[in-house]
């Protein structure tokens, strides 16, 4: 895992703790959904355009400055 992965995956960690009971349903369904899959959780909920609501403002970045 790259130092911007690891950034952005403790940016969403740090969301997930301070999200409301109804953000916290629909990321337990996406968890449950990557869970079943195979994929990334992090992954998933950077790059499907469904769960932008849902990644907090969180962009995952490049590493490229």
């Amino acid at each position: 895992m790259t130092q911007a992965e690891r950034k952005y995956a403790k940016e969403v960690d740090e969301k997930i703790l301070n999200a409301t009971g109804d953000e916290l349903r629909r990321l337990q369904e996406l968890d449950l959904k990557t869970q079943l899959s195979g994929d990334s959780f992090y992954e998933v909920l950077v790059k499907n355009p469904k769960n932008k609501e849902m990644s907090f403002g969180v962009q995952k970045s490049s590493g490229k400055k």
